[in-house]
């Protein structure tokens, strides 16, 4: 109990820390920066990035000052609020440096030019500030240009410590607390402009999650769209398994998810899902969460689709009647276009930078995050259901996660069915593959396909390719010898094929992609492995790690099973994301 307190304790004191300097850091950027027209845009970006991560200290330090954290929550947080304190001290310092040098050479100029003695910026116009700049010696401007590009390293570290705190912070979020639930009720008080976005997604997560458990509420609000209420045109996407289609205002997009219902699952059970992942993704943030924005769910029973696709169905026949199939409609944002599969833009054989294949592979992880944060578990995660959009920030675009059709709640039912498709397979656990796995599936079977998935990346190729006179895709060089005749699998067993990607990683990955990235590949891949031990660590990290990175096989492990699903969160945020989200280039 006493160690707990002091860890609850530890949260709350470097979350006052962090807001008295952030607090201190955005004070003196107003008063470097107010007088530099230029640096509006600039100060702007520091106070809407300090408000958001203010108001979110704010809620977690009340959180944990109410002993609401496990153990393991009030670790990591207490690191990685560490970090941020550091930052924003060194912020602190550089502001308060820049501004000691602004003050001695407005003296100077003073001095040298009475003139100048009461020259103020605010009163010009911007026309006289770029005069200004213009008439500047050559000294003067590498100064300013300089200082400005300090304050603009300062941002951006600050942000890339934003993109490592929201996964956690959403984490937090969705555990049972009835002072988390008085915290997002006040932020959803507030005037919608004073409102934060991530904080209003958190909020609208926690309520739709909580209406798909409680059966009081589950017929609050309906996510059905009818086939008269949206006109679709699909177009399929290439090695992909969603469409995309135009809408009739041309000037926006939905992406279609098709689901169609396992035959062995109860349809009202499955129905229910469907309707509380739907919930639950209409209140994601995309630039957030990597997840496209659910509009709602066209259901069309069994019999429709088959005279849609030209086959007269017997009347008779009771499977008519059977499982519905499930349409999942994704808007698109409006600054996104051109999508692609990840398994199109890897078999392109277009080169792309290295930092923006790292960009790609940091944004999966942190979908795969979210994804289970809220309880679900993706069973599909591969090239083809990851669609990647053209963006003004990336050549290769952004990526967000798709292709539900084979999701499940995480704690709900799961069938022990698969399929014999060798490159469905080589994104599967050895204990999800074939046509009846040996183990029930669960979150860190997603963790294992993410691992097969960001090897690619790192490869920059795709492992499997169209057949030339067949439909199958055959395997990749990378696989192994393969016979040209043959699409089964070129590794003999599962457990074969999976030593073989591990054996791809240690190999090739170091020299293209770094040991960093390789570890996090093997963490992943080995994530369901017993005394996993990555190079270089020692036994004791190893031990205190326990089996693959701490989640157990088959989840034997009692600290996995606790009510929010949070251990298996922090442990695949320690071990997966913040060390992706810590790599740069």
């Amino acid at each position: 109990m006493g160690e707990t307190l002091g860890a609850a304790l530890a949260v709350v004191a470097f979350a006052d820390q962090c807001l008295k300097y952030g607090n201190k850091f955005v004070k003196r950027c107003k008063s470097y920066l107010h007088a530099e027209e230029e640096a509006v845009e600039l100060l702007v970006s520091i106070e809407v990035n300090w408000l958001k991560m203010e108001t979110q200290i704010g809620i977690l330090k009340r959180v944990a000052a109410a002993g609401q954290l496990s153990n393991a929550l009030q670790t990591m947080q207490s690191q990685v609020l560490s970090q941020l304190e550091g930052k924003l001290k060194t912020a602190s310092l550089i502001v308060e440096q820049l501004m000691i040098e602004k003050r001695e050479e407005e003296k100077a100029r003073a001095k040298n030019d009475p003139k100048n003695l009461k020259w103020k910026h605010d009163d010009r116009d911007i026309t006289a500030v770029v005069k200004d700049f213009g008439g500047m010696r050559v000294n003067s401007k590498l100064k300013y240009v300089y200082k400005k590009k300090a304050l603009l390293e300062i941002v951006q570290e600050i942000e890339k410590w934003q993109a490592r705190y929201d996964p956690t912070w959403i984490l937090i979020m969705q555990m049972s607390s009835k002072n988390i639930d008085d915290e997002l009720e006040q932020q959803e008080e507030k005037p919608k402009r004073e409102q934060i976005p991530i904080i209003i997604a958190a909020k609208g997560i926690r309520d739709a999650a909580r209406a798909s458990q409680d059966m009081k509420v589950r017929d609050q609000g309906t996510v059905w769209i009818s086939t008269d209420d949206i006109d679709l045109i699909p177009t399929p996407i290439p090695h992909s398994s969603v469409e995309i289609s135009q809408l009739d205002d041309e000037k926006s997009m939905v992406l279609i998810d098709t689901m169609v219902s396992n035959p062995a699952a109860n349809v009202n059970s499955t129905t229910k899902e469907v309707r509380n992942l739907a919930r639950i993704l209409a209140e994601v943030d995309p630039s957030t969460f990597g997840l496209l924005k659910c509009r709602g769910v066209i259901r069309v029973h069994n019999y429709e689709l088959l005279s849609r696709l030209g086959i007269v169905p017997n009347p008779k026949s009771p499977s008519i009647y059977g499982p519905p199939v499930f349409k999942f409609i994704f808007e698109v944002p409006a600054q996104l276009s051109n999508p692609q599969s990840l398994r199109a833009v890897l078999l392109s054989g277009k080169v792309y930078p290295l930092d923006e294949r790292l960009e790609l592979a940091k944004k999966l992880a942190s979908s795969v995050l979210f994804v289970h944060t809220v309880q679900f578990v993706h069973k599909n995660i591969r090239p083809e259901t990851i669609v990647v959009f053209e963006n003004e920030h990336s050549s290769i675009g952004a990526p967000y996660l798709a292709g539900f059709e084979k999701f499940r709640i995480e704690d709900g039912n799961t069938f022990l069915a698969g399929d014999a498709l060798w490159d469905h397979n080589l994104y599967r656990h050895p204990s999800r593959q074939g046509t009846l796995p040996e183990m029930h599936y669960q979150m860190q079977h997603d963790i294992y396909s993410l691992g097969v998935v960001l090897l690619e990346i790192g490869l920059w190729t795709s492992f499997a390719s169209p057949g030339t006179e067949t439909s199958s895709m055959i395997p990749s060089p990378e696989l192994g010898p393969t016979n040209p005749d043959s699409v089964k699998p070129p590794l003999g067993t599962p457990t074969q094929l999976k030593t073989h990607l591990e054996a791809l990683a240690k190999t090739e990955l170091p020299s293209r992609m770094g040991k960093r990235y390789t570890d996090i590949v093997l963490l992943c891949l080995q994530c369901l492995d017993q005394n996993t031990q990555i190079e270089g660590e020692s036994s004791g990290e190893k031990d205190g790690r326990g089996s693959g990175f701490g989640v157990g096989v088959g989840g034997e492990d009692e600290e996995i099973v606790d009510e929010d699903g949070v251990v298996i969160g922090v442990r695949y945020i320690e071990n997966v994301l913040q060390k992706m989200l810590e790599i740069t280039v």
